[in-house]
């Protein structure tokens, strides 16, 4: 599938992020309210390149977070199983790299 540069999805002024904006393709984001920042419900949420969005189980996969603000997931984000066909590859410093 290639590359697709990806956008992290800011927070808004009380620290949430914008389902909308979240939506779109090729998104990453974390909300910063301070109500959620350590709860253990307050994870990373991903949509890729297809349009396929989750949330990172922090059981599965580790994030890295850059001092630019992108992100890099290990292991592989699979999302085949929610649709066939579904999006499978890396995202490394907010670039999705299909499998």
């Amino acid at each position: 599938m290639g590359q697709v540069q990806g956008v992290r999805v800011p927070t808004n002024d009380d620290g949430w992020l914008d389902p909308k904006e979240l939506q779109k393709p090729a998104r990453y984001g974390r909300a910063t309210n301070k109500r959620v920042v350590n709860s253990p419900a307050n994870r990373w949420n991903v949509t890729a390149p297809d349009g396929t969005g989750c949330t990172l189980d922090p059981a599965i996969h580790a994030v890295t977070e850059h001092e630019d603000g992108t992100i890099t997931v290990l292991p592989s984000i699979d999302l085949s199983g929610f649709r066939p066909g579904g999006w499978h590859g890396w995202l490394r410093q907010g670039v999705f790299h299909g499998v």
